[in-house]
């Protein structure tokens, strides 16, 4: 499976792409376009932030944390937190444990 391919990037919200789902992990893609905003919500479960394409700014605890090709993140559990698109097109992978 290509990610790319199968990211629908519109402007009415972000896009998310499956990629596997087992009975310990959670898999999958999201894409954003230039300033466009995963909206505040939390992670109830330990989850890794991988970014494959462009740059996102991750906003949590009152901080900004700038987020490059290859970064990486471990996203805290109940922690409230918000991304956001900074080039034309970003992807970022997320990993959750079950």
């Amino acid at each position: 499976m290509n990610i790319l391919e199968n990211l629908a990037f519109t402007e009415e919200r972000p896009s998310v792409c499956p990629i596997q789902r087992t009975d310990k992990t959670n898999y999958f893609a999201i894409g954003l376009l230039h300033d466009q905003i995963l909206k505040k919500h939390t992670a109830n479960v330990p989850s890794l932030l991988t970014v494959l394409k462009g740059e996102v700014e991750f906003f949590i605890n009152g901080e900004t944390l700038h987020l490059k090709e290859f970064d990486t993140f471990e996203i805290p559990v109940m922690v409230e937190h918000e991304v956001k698109g900074v080039q034309e097109k970003n992807i970022f992978t997320i990993v959750q444990e079950k």
